[in-house]
């Protein structure tokens, strides 16, 4: 009769030891979650009693519009936003200096376009290449910068003259499976 007691004091101190760990956990939880709303709400900036009556006043369908060409292969990526509250009764000049990397092209009641020229390929473009004697294929992030994706043991030397160029100025592509075909295309 006295291992039951001891048992079932065990039980006891082990439940409530449990208990107490997820109640502990679950009071933890809420509370990083009220300190990380509280974060976000002090950032927040309140609009101003212009911009919000402007808002109200008006039925804005505005779209702000970001227009990057990219300068190794020309091609223009647009990117669509609708326009902020935060930039309501905004001039044109007052964008130039929000957007200062920008050049603003096109300010009229439908659309605001903000333009830019850089360097390198969009994002997520394939580029197959040479590197140390042998065929890669790289990846462009949008930032002229390019990371190896796959190293073939394809020498440049194997290649015909013509293929060799065409890897020696760098091979651009949209769409990774194009890239593959054309690397397989090469080691035949």
């Amino acid at each position: 009769m006295k291992k039951i007691i001891s048992y079932k004091m065990v039980a006891i101190y082990i439940f409530a030891i449990f208990l107490g760990a997820m109640t502990g956990y679950f009071i933890s939880v809420k509370q990083n979650e009220m300190e990380r709303e509280a974060k976000s709400a002090k950032y927040e900036k309140p609009f101003s009693i212009q911009q919000q009556a402007l808002a109200e006043k008006t039925d804005f369908h505005k779209k702000l519009i970001f227009e990057t060409k990219y300068l190794e292969n020309g091609e223009i990526v647009r990117e669509e936003q609708k326009l902020t509250p935060s930039l309501y009764g905004k001039s044109r000049e007052e964008l130039q200096k929000i957007y200062s990397g920008w050049k603003v092209i096109k300010f009229d009641d439908e659309e605001i376009v903000l333009y830019r020229e850089k360097e390198g390929l969009p994002p997520d473009y394939y580029i197959i290449s040479v590197v140390d004697g042998y065929v890669v294929l790289l990846k462009s992030d949008g930032n002229g910068h390019k990371e190896i994706v796959e190293k073939t043991d394809i020498p440049l030397e194997s290649l015909t003259p013509f293929d060799r160029e065409r890897v020696m100025k760098n091979i651009i592509t949209k769409d990774k499976d194009e890239a593959y075909q054309i690397l397989a295309n090469l080691s035949s």
